[in-house]
């Protein structure tokens, strides 16, 4: 992880201010993207511990971990690079203003609604600014993993549940040759069955993969091309399987779908997804060479 710290001190340039020494503006706009940025997901922290009676070890492991992956990306970016230099127009203030107002709705994932605005806003009508354009698609693809990807498989998991639980009875026979798939049940023995929801898919933590893969390409300054695609590509696979072993995992008893769904198994899932969600994005950057800064 060195060399992808490293790296950044050489950013491509595109369209950002160029100040070597720090001038009281820069240093302002930095501070206001930081604000903004970690202030967003800190009101979401609050949130999720004051408004949710028990938000379980597992999901407060996950947020952390990707609003964690966000706000270093979005230091990286601001602090880091020697050449490029954050510089904020005169409506860029405001946006961010509108969008720090979403940090009063009550709701722990609505206030990614704010940092969905800004994200669009500095994409759109910033996209010559490399720096603000990297924040914006850091910020975008943190609130579509705590709000937007949460509310689509909300509305459509429906469609593809009836697939997915006929993949993971067809995988499960596999380890569990009586297993039965009724419905949205899936059981092992008659007097025990688990219902499969969205909350629990195997497709669970998908977006959570591709934010810390975004991350780790924009700390190391690498372009998104076809290894870097791959690599989130290998992410993906190993996080649909770890899921599918976990569900798998629960089906024995009762005692065995308290530990992985609620306890102690379920923050080691955690933990083992993050790690497959980082270590092909880190080994590709490792075996990719640094870029070379433009001459400024």
């Amino acid at each position: 992880m060195a060399e992808i710290l490293a790296g950044r001190g050489t950013a491509i340039v595109g369209g950002t201010a160029h100040a070597r020494p720090s001038s009281p503006p820069v240093h302002a706009a930095r501070w206001s993207l930081l604000v903004f940025g970690c202030g967003t997901s800190l009101s979401a922290a609050l949130q999720r511990l004051l408004l949710e009676p028990d938000p379980g070890l597992q999901r407060l492991v996950e947020l952390k971990f990707g609003e964690v992956f966000a706000a270093l990306a979005t230091a990286v970016l601001l602090f880091t690079a020697r050449e490029v230099r954050p510089a904020l127009t005169r409506s860029d203030p405001g946006i961010l203003v509108a969008g720090a107002l979403t940090w009063f709705l009550p709701e722990p994932h609505a206030v990614y609604a704010g940092m969905t605005l800004v994200a669009a806003w500095f994409l759109v009508r910033r996209s010559e600014d490399r720096l603000l354009a990297d924040i914006g698609q850091i910020w975008l693809a943190l609130s579509v993993c705590e709000l937007w990807s949460k509310l689509v498989f909300k509305l459509f998991y429906h469609a593809i549940e009836p697939f997915e639980v006929a993949v993971m009875a067809w995988v499960g026979r596999l380890a569990f040759p009586g297993l039965h798939a009724t419905g949205v049940y899936l059981s092992t023995r008659p007097d025990w069955s688990i219902v499969m929801l969205e909350g629990c898919s195997a497709f669970h933590n998908l977006s959570l993969a591709a934010l810390i893969w975004l991350c780790v390409l924009k700390i190391a300054g690498r372009p998104i091309g076809r290894g870097a695609l791959g690599a989130l590509a290998a992410s993906a696979i190993l996080v649909v399987a770890i899921n599918i072993a976990r569900i798998l995992a629960m089906l024995p008893s009762a005692e065995a779908y308290h530990h992985w769904h609620d306890g102690a198994g379920s923050v080691t899932v955690a933990l083992v997804s993050v790690a497959a969600s980082l270590l092909p994005i880190v080994i590709h950057v490792e075996r990719s060479p640094c870029p070379v800064a433009r001459p400024v």
